[in-house]
């Protein structure tokens, strides 16, 4: 019971947090907006690690999705830092992308939990990554994004991560659905919730970041609370999503 209480309070705690992260960093950031932002990266992987002792899950999906938000701490402390050094921002991004292979790994773990042989990536993936990235590019035109020459290849690169974690998690999902692999509708859609839409909200999160960051969008307070607004719930639903995900099966 004292896990539970404990995770309902981390999670209470990012309406708190987050807030107050976005009061403090805006117009410019700051070292209390610093310390705010770490504190509510810090309660996601406070979830994902309560969500794995409330439901004794120690799977390989589980130790992964602590990876992945570990990663997204990483992240967060490296692109909150007060400089403009593209090292600096490479740290962060890699970081992210870092997360993001963690979370696809343990997505395809998840699918593997019943079909050991499921193709890692199947064609219909890959079509649909190719698809997703070509609407990026579309978005990243229409919307005037340029980042500097040498930040090309890596912000390509994690448009490429990001969209295989996205593509990777619907078809998560859809393979319970299809295979009838599931204890009921409410676990399902519970499922659908906290991965699905988890990686939506990230992808969301990432397309707003973008605007912020190479389309002279720096001073939109709204769009920054939208960042990372949808950030913050992506990272806390995929945290939950160990809730659910587990190395047995309901077959």
């Amino acid at each position: 019971m004292i896990f539970k209480i404990l995770f309902a309070l981390c999670v209470a705690a990012e309406f708190v947090t987050v807030p107050l992260f976005l009061k403090n960093s805006w117009p410019k950031k700051t070292n209390l907006s610093l310390l705010f932002k770490m504190v509510s990266s810090t309660l996601f992987i406070l979830c994902g690690v309560l969500a794995m002792k409330i439901a004794g899950n120690g799977s390989e999906y589980a130790k992964l999705i602590i990876w992945g938000l570990v990663m997204g701490w990483i992240g967060d402390f490296f692109l909150h830092l007060k400089t403009d050094k593209v090292a600096v921002f490479g740290a962060g991004l890699f970081a992210f992308l870092a997360g993001h292979i963690f979370y696809i790994i343990a997505f395809q773990k998840g699918i593997r939990i019943h079909y050991p042989g499921a193709d890692t990536f199947t064609w219909y993936e890959c079509l649909a990554v190719v698809l997703f990235v070509g609407l990026i590019i579309l978005y990243a035109l229409k919307k005037k994004i340029k980042a500097k020459p040498v930040m090309a290849v890596p912000v390509v690169l994690y448009a490429l991560t990001i969209s295989f974690m996205l593509v990777k998690a619907v078809r998560l999902c859809f393979a319970f659905w299809a295979w009838g692999l599931y204890e009921s509708t409410m676990w399902l859609i519970c499922l659908i919730v906290t991965v699905a839409v988890g990686a939506v909200l990230f992808v969301l999160s990432d397309a707003s970041l973008g605007l912020i960051l190479f389309a002279g969008q720096n001073k939109n307070q709204k769009l920054k609370w939208f960042n990372i607004g949808t950030y913050y719930a992506a990272q806390v639903l995929i945290a939950s999503s160990i809730f659910l995900i587990f190395t047995h099966s309901f077959a």
